[in-house]
């Protein structure tokens, strides 16, 4: 058995209460076991003895929308040009990225030929290092969606997870898990980053083919995770049984009280829209696209006091990688949240605790108990004072993953 010791820690354990100094924490092979003050602490003999005074302690950070064997090249078509070992490769890449910023877990949002499956499985095997990942697999989407973009009527291209119909949605899930999805990736409405006629406000499914997705996904024990961006799509999601919504930009007042009556968590991808603000978007995203995202990073802020308002579960989600913005860059989702209007330990726990309950993983994994597993980093400094610290590679000086050390920079 390893025993690990941090000691004399400023230890945010991301359940809701304060920052607490001078703590120590002992990891036992994966799992904590013991937290407390420094000077109740009896190390086990043999232990390895981590001093972190000046430092916070706190739980690995969770991103609950990634597409992991995404890239950032400028290319629109490069999901038809990219081979899927290609995807795979990337994501290999990107995962090894994310889990040295600070991110221990995360969920894959849609890849495909379930190149994010391979990747998973690749990490779980011991083959390469990465966060645990919950992978969807392929999307699930109707026939007709405009998620892919405009292709020529006589172009077809395979998509396990593409429906017609009630029995056809639920077929589309089982395919899925089938294939090894642990969330299904429901595209409820149309797309911001595609040139087809279905627009992002559009639903593009019935509300009985959404509710086929979820019963199914649900008699499975799997989540779904829905891309929609309206009020009337994110109504139809909530009253379908959706468990979070991806973006859900345009939603008004009455449609954030349902999803807070129905407890569907919110999941605002803020760094996407982020992105078409930025120097040099122009070379990055087509016209169609920018024309579209810039107003909803505005609508968004808007938009982001009610969420607070009606107590809306939010987790972070950066969307990427995408142009502009590389794997291992999320922490700007919790600085994005903050200048919206979220407190630092609010932004915190949308990265932590929130996250986990999104990923239905709160018993294991969010925040620093006893009994969870030892999924932990060590910030130099303090992102209570500083939120922006936490996407700075350097300030995260040790991540530990199922209780290993998978990288320190502590003297």
């Amino acid at each position: 058995m390893s025993t690990l010791v941090f000691t004399d820690a400023r230890l945010i354990d991301a359940r809701g209460t304060g920052p607490q100094d001078h703590m120590a924490v002992i990891v036992e092979d994966q799992t904590i076991n013991w937290i407390g003050p420094s000077h109740l602490l009896e190390a086990p003999d043999g232990a390895t003895l981590v001093d972190v005074r000046g430092k916070t302690l706190m739980p690995g950070l969770i991103d609950v929308h990634v597409h992991i064997c995404d890239g950032t090249t400028p290319n629109p078509i490069a999901e038809y040009t990219e081979t899927i070992p290609f995807l795979a490769i990337q994501g290999v890449l990107n995962a090894k990225a994310f889990l040295e910023a600070g991110f221990t877990t995360v969920r894959s949002l849609g890849a495909f030929g379930y190149a994010d499956v391979a990747v998973k499985e690749a990490i779980n095997q011991g083959l390469v290092p990465g966060p645990d990942i919950l992978a969807s697999g392929e999307m699930v989407i109707a026939d007709g969606s405009g998620e892919r973009g405009f292709r020529r009527p006589e172009v077809h291209v395979p998509e396990s997870g593409m429906f017609t119909g009630v029995e056809g949605a639920r077929r589309a899930v089982r395919t899925q898990i089938y294939n090894g999805a642990d969330i299904i990736k429901l595209i409820a409405s149309g797309r911001v980053g595609s040139n087809a006629y279905t627009l992002p406000w559009d639903t593009e499914m019935t509300r009985e083919e959404m509710a086929a997705v979820c019963d199914e996904a649900h008699r499975f024990g799997k989540k779904v995770a829905a891309h929609a961006y309206s009020s009337a799509a994110v109504t139809d999601c909530v009253m379908a049984g959706v468990d979070s919504i991806e973006h859900g930009v345009l939603i008004d007042e009455a449609t954030i009280s349902l999803m807070a009556e129905h407890g569907t968590a919110l999941v605002p991808t803020m760094s996407a829209f982020h992105s078409y603000l930025q120097p040099g978007a122009e070379q990055r995203f087509p016209a169609y696209r920018l024309a579209r995202g810039r107003p909803m990073a505005e609508i968004q802020r808007g938009n982001f006091a009610k969420y607070l308002e009606y107590g809306l579960t939010l987790a972070t989600g950066f969307d990427g990688p995408r142009p502009g913005r590389a794997a291992g860059t999320n922490g700007l989702e919790t600085q994005l949240m903050v200048e919206a209007g979220m407190t630092a330990m609010q932004a915190i726990q949308a990265a932590t605790k929130n996250a986990s309950e999104v990923l239905g993983l709160k018993d294991q994994v969010g925040t620093i108990e006893v009994g969870k597993k030892a999924n932990l980093i060590v910030v130099d400094g303090d992102p209570l004072a500083d939120i922006s610290i936490l996407q700075d590679q350097d300030r995260i000086q040790l991540v530990l993953k199922d209780g290993q050390i998978v990288r320190s920079d502590l003297d």
